[in-house]
């Protein structure tokens, strides 16, 4: 299989995602609902605590791919979902995700700012789409 990150020289480059990114010869792909730092009886763990509730949303996204045979160096796309997003915020946000995404070709990557989130306390939910 072969996956290919290209940032063309017309956008601009960003820090920790690929503008675009494609796959040619994947024999399947993973699709993974919204992710949320909720633990097995969808308690949230770290009410309104954006930064832990994105490790642990990673963590859980880790899990999920993992049970398919998968890996977070085989994501491609990513959404994530911040409640009250800041611009103060972002930098903090990339960094997080960057610890956890492939350096080297980095999933392409979506983040908005949303009102909010099915429950009490949650500050970001992550959709992903892997390939292998």
């Amino acid at each position: 299989m072969e996956h290919q990150a290209i940032n063309p020289p017309e956008l601009f480059v960003g820090k920790a995602f690929s503008q675009t990114y494609s796959i040619r010869g994947a024999d399947r792909l993973i699709f993974l609902s919204g992710q949320v730092d909720c633990d097995r009886e969808g308690k949230v763990r770290n009410p309104d605590d954006l930064e832990a509730q994105l490790k642990g949303t990673l963590d859980n996204i880790e899990i999920g791919l993992r049970a398919q045979g998968a890996s977070m160096r085989d994501l491609v796309k990513v959404n994530i979902y911040v409640v009250d997003l800041r611009p103060e915020q972002l930098a903090r946000i990339r960094e997080i995700r960057s610890a956890y995404f492939d350096a080297e070709r980095p999933p392409a990557v979506t983040l908005l700012g949303v009102d909010r989130l099915a429950f009490e306390g949650l500050k970001v939910e992550i959709e992903v789409i892997a390939a292998q």
